[in-house]
């Protein structure tokens, strides 16, 4: 153009904008500025939409400051797209500032600004703005139902929407995928009956809904129905609402009955074919599914994602890799899956390779390659990827956190923690079970109290996690205090919490508490049982360990290697031989359970404090596996007990073998030297021991 004014500059930037092709529009803004031009209310709010698109909040806070810098930070559309901006890079802290800050604030703002507070989980904060609202609309309204929705209060978004003084077809449409997402299948049917009472218009949105209402029922009748309805109300050649029927068809009848209904459709769009060969999959028919997928034409992204997923899901990674590397075109999702496919099968360094040669990577490959990072214990490699990545969500940083604290660095995970711009719940949890499994029981206290008070709803991870945190006797009456706030706050039926409370209660010696509480659960899985077994064991109370043993079997809870493990300690401790020999010999008879080393640990004890230092000598040659350092002190300390000196020098020197640097075994051996007046061996051990003080590693630090 010869002449260019502010108007063609902001016309080229909304195409752009409109476009998806956000870079280039800050791009444009750039260089207008660039050749002298001032940008007007119009340019700022496009500039500021497309930061909000790609979210880079570095350049977004520039703008911002140019525009109050030129008063355009007053006008009413520039706020809206701040507030969007900020919210979409995950910062709410100071929305409501922003509307303060514009003259004459309409519903427009408003309604930007509690989209913003919902978009980030504000959903409280977003309440109280709409309650103070001068004016509202159906859009104030229905994002309001959204946010609700978004953190499961389903009950509040159905008060709303029944209050709504009006109604649209998109307000109608929301409730009703909230809904179908919350699997209230029977209430989005009587919606939508209301719906057609009160003559509104239908559109496909709201079909495609009720369509996946009748597939989650599993409703073949009413999923005909409404299939019929489609065809005559004339939207059975939309795309949604066909590729709804086929998923509605897939999850209503068995799989080849919903192959003959696909086939029976005159026109069957790519979402179509899609939508049956997920269905295949989840049928577990990949075979099926891979003749479907060669069939077809016009295969989109979509199809090749399904059948890379299936692939993975069924473990056939070879045929996932081949077809991988047929695709025309190597989309983002496709790569993130193969590399999750590798990093759960331990397979780190190929995940690495197809994440260094995907031609662009976005925040979900990043965070799937840190996360492989973190699994494989690689932290510094997992750091060095964080500190590149331009770009990181709240599940960047929690699986960051994650990866910190089970490395034990809780300093660099608390900084972190800080550092993030935005935080869920599972930010909380990630840090208060690090702290409360690394022993820092305080902190981690400390924290959810700071949790409480940011209005956010603990979960029961972590309130089990802190439960924990009582497990000394001399922390009992905080325990109990603990156990009435799980009860206030709704979790006192919860499995993972009641678990965590008979653990607790067990380890400080309350078994009159823990069993009561046993008593009254509703469901109990193996843990519970566990808990109670080995609870028992550790107090010494090995018969009711026995007779709560017996119940479980009577409930048809089988047992696990922990269940032994507990009911092997039982024996020991109460000295049953013949008790843990039948339970030792059940393990595998009756429930195919390998016994690892510390069963084995559990019965040569149990042989050697019955005296019976033979039986205990030959399980010991006879296990899959050498003894180790606890086997071994085991059968020192049972010889020791029963006299028998020559074994105790043998096990004393194979403890020797094992850790050199170790006193015990030296002292038991001067001990059984001493008794016989071996005075030269008893000088030379005393020399030994000596050098081995000398040879012991000296630590260090890495800072």
């Amino acid at each position: 153009m010869p002449q260019r004014d502010v108007v063609s500059w902001n016309s080229l930037m909304a195409a752009y904008s409109r476009s998806g092709l956000h870079d280039s529009a800050v791009t444009v803004f750039i260089e207008m500025r660039r050749e002298g031009f001032c940008a007007d209310h119009t340019s700022f709010s496009t500039v500021l939409s497309a930061c909000a698109g790609m979210e880079t909040l570095a350049l977004g806070r520039c703008i911002h400051g140019l525009a109050t810098k030129t008063r355009s930070s007053l006008n009413v559309f520039v706020g809206s797209s701040l507030i969007t901006m900020y919210a979409s890079c995950g910062v709410f802290s100071f929305l409501e500032c922003i509307v303060d800050d514009v003259d004459s604030p309409n519903v427009a703002l408003w309604n930007a600004l509690i989209s913003g507070l919902v978009m980030n989980h504000r959903v409280e904060d977003a309440r109280r703005v709409f309650d103070q609202m001068p004016e509202r609309n159906v859009v104030s309204w229905t994002v309001m139902i959204k946010g609700y929705f978004t953190v499961h209060e389903v009950g509040w978004a159905l008060e709303l929407f029944n209050l709504m003084p009006t109604k649209n077809s998109v307000s109608w449409c929301v409730m009703m995928g909230g809904l179908v997402n919350h699997k209230r299948f029977r209430e989005v049917i009587e919606l939508f009956n209301t719906l057609m009472s009160s003559r509104d218009a239908v559109t496909d949105a709201i079909l495609a809904k009720i369509v996946n209402a009748y597939a989650g029922l599993k409703s073949i009748g009413g999923g005909r129905c409404v299939h019929g309805f489609t065809v005559k109300s004339g939207f059975i050649h939309d795309h949604i609402i066909e590729a709804s029927l086929v998923v509605m068809y897939c999850n209503s009848l068995d799989i080849d009955e919903a192959q003959l209904e696909f086939y029976k459709m005159e026109r069957k769009h790519v979402g179509s074919w899609n939508a049956i060969i997920s269905g295949c999959i989840h049928a577990g028919k990949i075979d099926e599914a891979r003749k479907i997928f060669y069939s077809m034409d016009g295969r989109d992204k979509i199809s090749w994602n399904l059948m890379v997923n299936g692939y993975v899901k069924y473990g056939k990674i070879p045929d996932a890799v081949e077809l991988y590397s047929k695709m025309p075109e190597k989309n983002l999702e496709a790569s993130t899956t193969l590399m999750s496919c590798f990093i759960d099968n331990g397979m780190l360094d190929k995940a690495r390779d197809v994440f260094y040669s995907m031609p662009q990577v976005d925040v979900m490959s990043c965070t799937t390659l840190l996360f492989g990072y973190v699994k494989a214990g690689y932290i510094y490699d997992a750091l060095d990827l964080f500190c590149r990545m331009q770009k990181r969500t709240v599940v960047t940083y929690n699986v960051m956190i994650a990866g910190l604290l089970h490395q034990g660095k809780v300093t660099e995970a608390y900084k972190l923690f800080d550092e993030s711009p935005t935080r869920d719940l599972v930010t909380w949890s990630c840090l208060i079970n690090g702290l409360a499994q690394n022993g820092l029981n305080s902190d981690a206290l400390n924290l959810y109290k700071k949790m409480l008070l940011s209005n956010i709803r603990p979960s029961d991870s972590i309130l089990s996690s802190l439960i924990s945190c009582f497990s000394h006797h001399s922390m009992i009456v905080h325990g109990q205090q603990f156990h009435a706030s799980t009860i206030r706050l709704g979790f006192g039926s919860h499995l993972l919490i009641q678990n965590s409370l008979i653990s607790i209660y067990c380890k400080c010696g309350e078994m009159i508490i823990a069993q009561a509480i046993f008593d009254r659960m509703a469901n109990r899985d193996v843990v519970t049982w566990n808990t109670m077994i080995c609870g028992y064991a550790f107090n010494s109370l090995g018969q009711n360990a026995i007779e709560t043993f017996d119940n479980m079997k009577k409930a048809q809870v089988d047992p696990d290697e922990i269940t032994f493990l507990g009911i092997l300690s039982a024996c020991n401790h109460m000295s049953l031989l013949e008790e843990g020999k039948h339970f030792f010999s059940m393990m595998t008879c009756n429930y195919g359970i390998l016994p690892n080393k510390m069963h084995y640990a559990c019965m040569v004890d149990l042989f050697g404090r019955t005296g019976m230092l033979e039986q205990a000598e030959e399980l010991m040659n006879s296990m899959p596996f050498k003894p180790d350092f606890a086997i071994w002190t085991s059968l020192l300390s049972s010889s020791r007990l029963n006299g028998n000196d020559k074994l105790a020098e043998h096990a004393a020197s194979q403890l020797i073998s094992i850790n050199p640097t170790t006193k015990m075994p030296y002292l038991h051996l001067i001990s059984v030297n001493g008794s016989t007046k071996r005075w030269n061996v008893m000088e030379n051990l005393r020399s030994q021991i000596r050098n081995a003080a000398t040879e012991k590693e000296v630590g260090y630090s890495w800072s």
